[in-house]
């Protein structure tokens, strides 16, 4: 039934109908709501979304691993390789130069260190050393470049001409070949300071090695012409301390019998001494080179302890090194 009064969608008085939306009424067109995916958990539609992911990165997986391990074959395929290579360049080279050697070499000698029921009876009787000159009063430094001249008799004993606080580098030169020894001033002060004087005043140039014991020692000097067998003065012997092994090349002065006290004869062990076997000795130093020398002295030794050849000290220079630790 129709009618003037106004009507919410303008029906009743004739007027044009207007659809309704947004622009006409000011509000949000209806949408329905959307459904909570956690109230999809369980459902059929989610468990095969689940499956399916799983299953992709299974097969994702072991892609990755089949990669790997296909990566590692070929790496121990290219080190196999390179080791056949290297063994064959290996073994080539080892078969020429195996080759070169077996053609040119000689057959190698060795040598035994003689015993005493292979030694010889006897030695030779060392040729005495020429005389020097003679120093009368006290006996002054000598210079320490060596240039002084030679002396083999002195009226009294030298003052002290070394630094104690520092080791000193004796180099000694042999018919046989050179020996280094360093020198310790603050085992034996006096001792070591009477070789140094004695060796640059050239005392032992020309003295022969008088005795040779096979694996022990052997000795240089004294022997001068006309008998002379003393530098002319002795020191007090200082005794080493008990439990003192002379290793292979150390030197030493030995010490008079009568006296105790120490001339200017010196000893160089060629072997290992016991401790305390021999306390007529008293240590300057021990060696830095000269195996070699040492060596070809030892082969010289016979029963009676004289050498079978002529064996000469040549030169000894001594230098001063570094500074002993506290």
């Amino acid at each position: 039934m129709a009618s003037d009064s106004a009507h919410a969608l303008g029906i009743a008085d004739r007027g044009t109908t207007k659809l309704l939306n947004k622009e006409s009424h000011g509000m949000q067109r209806y949408r329905p709501p959307r459904p909570d995916p956690e109230s999809l958990v369980g459902s059929p539609t989610m468990a095969r979304t689940s499956d399916r992911r799983q299953q992709q990165l299974a097969r994702q997986k072991a892609q990755a691993a089949l990669t790997a391990r296909q990566r590692k074959d070929r790496r121990r395929k290219q080190v196999a390789a390179g080791a056949v290579a290297v063994i064959v360049v290996l073994s080539t080279l080892g078969a020429f130069l195996g080759s070169r050697s077996s053609s040119s070499s000689k057959p190698a000698t060795t040598t035994t260190a003689p015993t005493s029921t292979t030694l010889p009876t006897n030695g030779i009787t060392p040729p005495a050393a020429a005389l020097g000159a003679t120093l009368s009063g006290a006996t002054p430094c000598p210079a320490e470049d060596g240039s002084s001249a030679r002396t083999t008799s002195f009226a009294s004993a030298p003052s002290t001409c070394i630094e104690t606080d520092h080791f000193y580098t004796a180099t000694i030169t042999t018919s046989k070949g050179p020996m280094t020894v360093q020198l310790n001033p603050r085992v034996s002060p006096q001792t070591v300071n009477t070789f140094v004087v004695l060796a640059r005043y050239h005392y032992y140039d020309g003295q022969p090695v008088t005795d040779v014991r096979t694996r022990a020692s052997f000795t240089v000097g004294m022997a001068f012409s006309g008998g002379t067998n003393q530098p002319g003065f002795a020191i007090p012997g200082e005794i080493p301390a008990k439990g003192t092994v002379f290793t292979p090349g150390a030197l030493a002065m030995t010490r008079s019998s009568a006296s105790g006290g120490i001339g200017g004869q010196l000893v160089v062990a060629t072997f290992d001494q016991a401790p305390d076997n021999d306390q007529q000795v008293t240590p300057l130093g021990i060696m830095l080179s000269g195996d070699t020398t040492i060596a070809a002295i030892n082969t010289l030794a016979s029963q009676s302890g004289k050498p079978t050849s002529l064996v000469t000290i040549q030169s000894i220079s001594v230098v001063r090194s570094g500074a002993i630790p506290s």
